[in-house]
Order: C-alpha cells, then structure tokens, then sequence
C-alpha cells in the first residue's frame, strides 16, 4: 500500500488545501492520503484557533467526497 501523509493546522481547511490532497493522491498514485490535524501548530503561534476538536471535525467533513483520502487524530495531544 503506498500511503501519503499531509499535516497541518487546517484552520480552517479549504479548497486549496483538499486540491493539494488530490493532487497528492493523483500524482503520487496514493492508494491513501492520510490527513492529520495538528493539535498545536509548533512552527507558528496561531492566533482565533478553532480548537483541536472542530478543525478535526472540519477535515472529516471536507474530505468525505475525496476518494482515498482520510483524516486521522494522532495529531492531538492526549
């Protein structure tokens, strides 16, 4: 299985980033793309974050109609 991942913070996710998943998938012939949203965005201070919760709800939602592509939750914290 050959398998991408695409972090970030996805605050909020858009059509910009769901075509980077796409092409991700399509020129990379991913058999999955798996899409995780960080919890705490370490590279940036993020100010008006959507908690780690509704970006992931988010991501979910946005990906649903993309064909090999799912979200996991390993980027939040425990």
């Amino acid at each position: 299985m050959k398998l991408g991942i695409y972090g970030g913070t996805f605050n909020p996710i858009h059509i910009g980033h769901l075509q980077i998943v796409k092409e991700f998938i399509r020129r990379l012939k991913l058999d999955k793309l798996l899409l995780i949203p960080t919890a705490t965005p370490p590279h940036k201070e993020a100010k008006n974050l959507a908690s780690a919760e509704q970006r992931l709800a988010m991501c979910r939602l946005a990906v649903q109609e993309v064909a090999k592509a799912d979200v996991s939750d390993m980027g939040k914290i425990r």
